[in-house]
């Protein structure tokens, strides 16, 4: 050692040290040393106990409820020592790490000759330092100036980290923690397939197929009811009863993480000394309130006094996974995410993800059909959304693809910072896909009903969202106007399942938006009052939904005009009303002058004409009239009409063959028949 020249300034007290050493140790002068420059230390962060491999055991705070089977079963491969690898993989929070941890507990205190390494495999540089760590261990005969070539690049570290496992003597275990971004295990994989010893591996990625050459893949996930209330109440033994209990860990959707936080602090709570004025959750069912009400405040309850990891925080944990997919060419995973969680928390039919409905929104400009695909099968992979089938009571024979979200991933995402900016759009998009989605539907085919029942709980969640965020909206007059389109739905749902006085009462509430909005005399105003009247007349069928639909005829003439097309369905609902308490030709006039307007508005035969022809030949049929005939030919020769205009055949909610196959039956059932057609020719 040699050391160097006092420095040119004078300082006192300072000494530069220029060390030569061939040994790797650091060598630092005593005295009064204010700085200090090493040279010529090589590798000095190749060396070996740089690096713990130790499984941080510390970190479990009490049993794993609900794993005690797949722990059994890890410990049993484990024992066996054939070379298994066993991926556990799950959406964030759900465990995968405590069950891994729980692994080496048992093994450390049962089976306390069997090796354990525990490698933070969340980047590549912790994960080269790990498997170099457990290259030493494994022989500490091992020369460092090998291991330390080879990860220096000079030679294969992945051979030399096989043939230590290869010659490693007895039982082993490596446990890879955090193997998101499987890119990360490329060039060890080959070195980690021993015919011996044991890998764990940890990921939130969780597609069987690119776990090629592993032994099983176990998806570690939501606990059961009892587990998860029996976990809460161990963390947090004095906040409540079982039943509250129960609650939140139902509100909490039994997600491990979020049930030890709750209980951690619940558990806390008591010990603080001063609450400072603060209304604070103290127990079970106030917590669960918190969480539906202010989740945006639940990550600073947990970090009183205590320092979580991001991977800990609520508002975090599924960011690192959305960052992933960003980094893996997913941009459009995260904003997807985001407007799932606009929706209710229930099953979200997977068509509504029409990337031509969501292009129109600003938030997905430039998105195709191509990237809605992959984009969703990462969030299915990552465990971010979960694809389920739902069916019906009405119509269980027929099933409906749909998204399901965690109830805490929807609440993380409904307050991350860019959708609370972007409210206004997001809460426009989920209006405008249910819209469009909803106008369409029959109410008589099974599909259909099957998709009212899945979309009317959305429906009525963005309504209620919107009445909570009214303060917050740029122009809340607006969206109201929007939800009553919702609201509606809902009703309609209701009066097709029978629920008439819901049906109604939901009308009337939208009614009471619009007219505070449009006034009496608007089309959107005289719409619903149709819905109502007729919902009431489904219900009743009284005189009184008669003088009603009276009314609402004589103000759609008086508003829109007599040839508008709503006047004259407000007419064509009159006359079949009136046809079941009135036996005159009144009621067939009607359905002349119905069909009569019809034609001179469109110019051709469309849904309301077709209508009310088809209601006039069974009335002049019911009749036994003789003008029945040459009616029953005019409807056939409107159904070919229909039939050669496509947007009109699209209209009808049942089969033109049908009905014309029907017609054609009863005119060769007709007295006559032969000399009408002959005479019509």
């Amino acid at each position: 050692m040699r050391a160097g020249q006092p420095p040119e300034d004078g300082g006192l007290g300072t000494t530069t040290n220029h060390v030569e050493s061939s040994s790797a140790h650091n060598i630092a002068q005593a005295g009064s040393i204010g700085s200090v420059h090493f040279h010529g230390v090589p590798d000095a962060d190749l060396q070996p106990g740089l690096v713990s491999t130790i499984p941080p055991t510390e970190l479990l705070t009490g049993p794993i409820y609900g794993r005690d089977e797949l722990v059994d079963l890890l410990v049993e491969i484990t024992l066996r020592a054939t070379g298994s690898s066993v991926v556990l993989h799950g959406t964030a929070g759900g465990g995968k790490t405590a069950v891994a941890l729980a692994l080496a507990d048992r093994l450390e205190w049962e089976h306390p000759r069997t090796r354990v390494w525990w490698i933070d495999a969340s980047s590549e540089s912790s994960l080269s330092a790990g498997l170099r760590e457990a290259v030493y261990d494994a022989d500490p005969h091992y020369r460092v100036d090998e291991v330390v070539r080879a990860w220096r690049g000079e030679s294969s570290a992945p051979n030399v980290l096989k043939r230590a496992l290869a010659d490693a003597p007895g039982r082993w275990v490596i446990v890879l923690d955090g193997v998101d971004d499987r890119r990360l295990l490329t060039k060890w994989r080959a070195a980690l397939q021993q015919s011996t010893g044991t890998v764990i591996i940890t990921s939130r990625h969780g597609k069987a197929k690119v776990w090629d050459g592993v032994t099983e893949v176990r998806e570690v996930g939501a606990l059961g009811e009892a587990a998860a209330v029996k976990m809460l109440q161990a963390f947090a033994p004095a906040s409540g009863t079982d039943a509250q209990a129960r609650e939140l860990a139902c509100a909490l959707g039994y997600l491990p993480l979020a049930l030890r936080l709750a209980g951690s602090y619940l558990n806390a709570v008591p010990t603080f000394p001063t609450k400072a004025g603060l209304a604070l959750p103290e127990d079970f069912e106030q917590y669960r309130s918190v969480f539906h009400e202010r989740f945006g405040e639940l990550d600073r309850l947990h970090e009183i006094g205590s320092g979580l990891r991001e991977r800990e925080l609520l508002s975090r944990t599924w960011e690192l996974s959305l960052d992933l997919l960003e980094e893996l060419g997913m941009p459009w995973a995260r904003p997807l995410l985001r407007w799932l969680s606009c929706f209710d928390q229930a099953a979200i039919p997977c068509d509504l993800a029409n990337f031509e409905i969501l292009n129109l929104s600003p938030l997905f400009k430039g998105l195709t059909g191509m990237d809605v695909i992959h984009a969703f099968v990462f969030l299915t992979n990552f465990g971010l959304v979960e694809q389920v089938s739902v069916s019906d009571a009405r119509s269980s024979a027929v099933t409906t693809n749909c998204w399901l979200l965690h109830p805490v991933i929807r609440e993380a995402n409904r307050h991350q910072p860019d959708l609370r900016r972007d409210l206004a759009l997001y809460m426009r998009l989920a209006i405008n896909t249910l819209d469009v989605y909803t106008c369409g539907l029959s109410s008589s085919d099974p599909a259909a009903l099957s998709l009212w029942a899945a979309l009317s709980p959305h429906c009525e969640s963005v309504v209620d969202w919107i009445h909570r965020e009214r303060a917050t909206l740029p122009d809340p007059g607006d969206f109201e106007l929007l939800g009553t389109k919702l609201t509606c739905v809902v009703a309609r749902f209701a009066q097709l399942s029978g629920a008439y006085v819901r049906a109604e009462n939901l009308y009337r509430h939208a009614l009471a938006v619009r007219l505070r909005h449009l006034g009496e005399h608007h089309p959107e105003v005289l719409a619903l009052r149709r819905h109502i009247t007729l919902s009431r007349w489904d219900h009743y069928r009284t005189r009184q939904s008669i003088t009603e639909l009276m009314l609402l005829t004589d103000d759609a003439r008086d508003a829109l005009g007599e040839h508008d097309p709503f006047t004259i369905e407000c007419q064509l609902d009159l006359a079949l009303a009136q046809s079941h308490f009135v036996d005159t030709d009144t009621v067939i006039d009607d359905y002349r002058e119905v069909v009569r307007l019809s034609r001179k508005l469109y110019g051709k035969t469309e849904m309301t004409g077709l209508s009310a022809q088809m209601n006039l030949v069974t009335e002049l049929g019911r009749r036994e009239d003789e003008s029945c005939a040459p009616e029953l030919l005019t409807l056939l020769t409107m159904i070919h009409e229909v039939e050669q205009s496509p947007g009109a055949a699209q209209q009808v909610p049942f089969r033109l063959e049908r009905l014309r196959a029907t017609v054609m039956h009863l005119l060769q059932n007709y007295r006559g028949w032969r000399d009408i057609l002959v005479s019509d020719d």
